[in-house]
């Protein structure tokens, strides 16, 4: 037991075991489909999603937790721990991290500290396995938020986007963007960071844009730790993993997989890099 239990949202994209080993309680948020609610990988499976998804005519809509989801996470992690810190999806992203936020304040602000990744999947990952750690090591809850707010800046997310259809049908950019994109087969490379989506670069071919892809990685600069996240295609994960080996050959790289809410906006086909630059 430590004195600081750690809270985060699924979408950490954290694996079951990897939950259980950090002893992280993660609150799913919604996915809203033809009249039914799902609960992020709870109610619904990323293989499951994604098989319906690449069928379906109709595009689900995602939803912040509940406040009474955080409120009840918390109140079970005060049970086992004096305080609690909560790492969420990027506020520029979601409402999850204001839902939080004000959960935080009903049940107990003086011992919870709610946190803004500032990011998406693995980079919320890394900042919640970060918190653990310190919260092992016996470090206090301020203390712990200052560090995990200091990490959060050298976080760097690349995502490549097999096809602008889903970015499209979800309202995300224009239709006439999306169908020049689909007619000339562009591959678009966005970044998020600091909790915000920007488009980077567009390629042709899906093999010339993970080439590319990779170059952008290695022009970040010297980095701490890798991860290689995708929505449905492990082949595209494996190649680029394969490719990052070549430049970064001495560094371990973290995968996943994208979950039904990030999905929704991405699409099947979405291969993401994540980056925590060296200090």
């Amino acid at each position: 037991m430590t004195s600081v239990g750690v809270v985060t949202d699924s979408t950490a994209d954290l694996d079951g075991t990897t939950q259980a080993r950090l002893g992280l309680e993660v609150v799913p948020l919604i996915v809203n489909w033809d009249g039914q609610t799902f609960r992020d990988k709870i109610d619904l499976s990323a293989a499951e999603f994604y098989r319906r998804l690449r069928s379906s005519k109709t595009l689900p809509k995602t939803g912040a937790p509940s406040i009474a989801a955080f409120e009840t996470a918390f109140r079970e992690q005060l049970k086992q721990h004096e305080s609690v810190i909560c790492v969420n999806l990027a506020a520029g992203l979601s409402g999850t991290y204001e839902v939080a936020r004000r959960a935080a304040e009903s049940v107990n602000p003086q011992n919870i500290r709610v946190i803004d990744s500032g990011s998406v999947s693995v980079g919320i990952g890394w900042l919640a396995e970060l918190a653990v750690e310190l919260g092992r090591q016996g470090v206090a809850l301020d203390e712990i938020a200052h560090k995990v707010e200091e990490t959060r800046g050298r976080l760097r997310i690349l995502a490549l986007l097999e096809t602008l259809t889903f970015l499209q049908r979800g309202g995300r950019i224009g239709r006439a963007a999306a169908l020049a994109g689909t007619l000339l087969s562009v591959k678009p490379i966005l970044s998020v960071r600091d909790g915000e989506v920007a488009p980077v670069e567009r390629v042709r071919t899906m093999n010339g844009a993970m080439r590319r892809l990779v170059e952008l990685v290695v022009s970040e600069g010297p980095v701490e730790r890798l991860g290689v996240v995708h929505a449905d295609s492990p082949t595209y994960a494996n190649e680029v993993e394969l490719l990052l080996h070549s430049r970064f050959p001495e560094a371990s790289i973290d995968r996943g997989e994208l979950g039904p809410v990030v999905g929704t906006h991405g699409g099947p086909g979405v291969i993401g890099v994540g980056i925590l630059l060296a200090r």
